[in-house]
C-alpha cells in the first residue's frame, strides 16, 4: 500500500486499486459572498478544473474518487451556482474514475438533492481497505472499529505559518499523525480562495489531537508537497 501527496489531494494505491481523495471544495462560495454584498469573481470552478486536469495528467484514471464533504458552501439551501457547478463537477469526475463517492460535510445540508440529480448518493462515512473516510466534524462509535487503521478527513482546512526571519507566509498543508490506535491524515481544502487556519491555533474538530507531534506536509506549486517534519519544530 502506497500513500502519496499530490497537490492538495491524497492518492492511495492498494492492491492495484488507485483512490484519489479530495478535501473541501465549497462550490458556490462566490454567489454566497455576492449575496452578502462582497464582490467575488466567479472563476473558482475553472481554477479547480485546471488543477484537476494537472492531477489526472500525473496519476491517470483512478478506480475511486472520494470527496470528503463541504462540496458546496451555502448552509441553508442550494444556490443556483451550486446546482450548476456541483453537477458539472460530478460529470467531470465521473469521467476520471469508475466510482465517485461523496461524503456529507457540515455545509452539505441540501447537497443530496443536487447529487441525486447527478445520480450519486451522499454518504456519511466510507470504509475501504482499512481506511475510514469522513468529513471530520462529528465523532462516532464506528470510527473506533478494530478493522480501521486510518482516518482520512477534511473539514479543518489546515494551514501553517512559516517565517524566514523577515516575513511570515501561510500555506495550505496536510497533517499526518496518530490518535489512540488510528493513523490520521487531514487534507487541506481544495478550495482555492482561502488558505485555511494555522493548525497551532484551532483545528475545529471533536478530537483532542496531539497536533504538536503531527507531521506537516506543505502544499507548494506544480503539485509539489514538502515534508516539514513535526509541527512543534516549525517556528
Amino acid at each position: 500500500m502506497k500513500i502519496e501527496y499530490i497537490g492538495k489531494c491524497l492518492l492511495i494505491n492498494d492492491k492495484d486499486e488507485k483512490v484519489l481523495v479530495v478535501g473541501d471544495l465549497h462550490l458556490g462560495y462566490e454567489e454566497a459572498m455576492n449575496r452578502s454584498g462582497v464582490f467575488v469573481t466567479r472563476e473558482m470552478y475553472n481554477e479547480m478544473i485546471k488543477e484537476f486536469d494537472e492531477i489526472f495528467l500525473n496519476v491517470g484514471r483512478v478506480e475511486k474518487i472520494i470527496l470528503l464533504g463541504d462540496v458546496k458552501h451555502a448552509f441553508s439551501g442550494n444556490l443556483s451556482q451550486e446546482w450548476n457547478d456541483v453537477l458539472r463537477l460530478i460529470e467531470y469526475l465521473k469521467g476520471k474514475c469508475m466510482e465517485l463517492i461523496i461524503l456529507k460535510g457540515n455545509h452539505d445540508n441540501y447537497l443530496v438533492n443536487i447529487a441525486r440529480k447527478g445520480e450519486i448518493e451522499v454518504e456519511k462515512n466510507y470504509f475501504w481497505n482499512g481506511f475510514m473516510f469522513l468529513h471530520g466534524d462529528v465523532d462516532s462509535v464506528e470510527l473506533y472499529d478494530k478493522k480501521i487503521e486510518y482516518w482520512v478527513m477534511g473539514h479543518a482546512h489546515p494551514a501553517i505559518k512559516i517565517s524566514d526571519g523577515s516575513k511570515i507566509e501561510k500555506y495550505k498543508c496536510f497533517l499526518a499523525g496518530k490518535y489512540k490506535d488510528k493513523k490520521v491524515i487531514i487534507l487541506p481544502s481544495f478550495f482555492p480562495l482561502v488558505i485555511g487556519s494555522d493548525v497551532r491555533e484551532d483545528l475545529n474538530v471533536p478530537w483532542e489531537f496531539d497536533v504538536e507531534n503531527f507531521e506537516i506536509k506543505v502544499v507548494g506549486d506544480n503539485l509539489e508537497v514538502f515534508d516539514f517534519g513535526k509541527v512543534k519544530k516549525i517556528r
